[in-house]
């Protein structure tokens, strides 16, 4: 609710899941929910935590400078890419693979 979005999008939290992250439970769970390959996913996280999880369920991890953690941390813990913010990533997309649509 304080999200506010709208009706339908799945949404997956750590209460549905077995282990939180590190383990990748969380993001097998939203794969499995959204009907793709977590291989063919992306994840983006602020935190050594979230790409630990992204690394273990074999999903394209990209960090994000906004959680305190510095880009050298985020890169050992299995950043692909790390960028300073969400506007920063939104400018980068192509570099992760995200084609603009038509």
């Amino acid at each position: 609710d304080l999200l506010e979005l709208p009706r339908g999008v799945p949404v997956v939290t750590r209460d549905q899941v077995a282990r939180a992250k590190p383990d990748p439970d969380l993001f097998l769970a939203a794969a499995e929910r959204l009907g793709v390959d977590v291989t063919d996913s992306i994840v983006v996280g602020d935190s050594v935590w979230d790409l630990l999880a992204a690394r273990r369920a074999r999903a394209l991890g990209v960090g994000l400078l906004s959680g305190g953690y510095g880009q050298e941390e985020l890169e050992r813990a299995g950043a692909y890419r790390v960028y300073g913010d969400p506007a920063d990533l939104l400018r980068h997309l192509d570099e992760v693979g995200v084609r603009a649509g038509p």
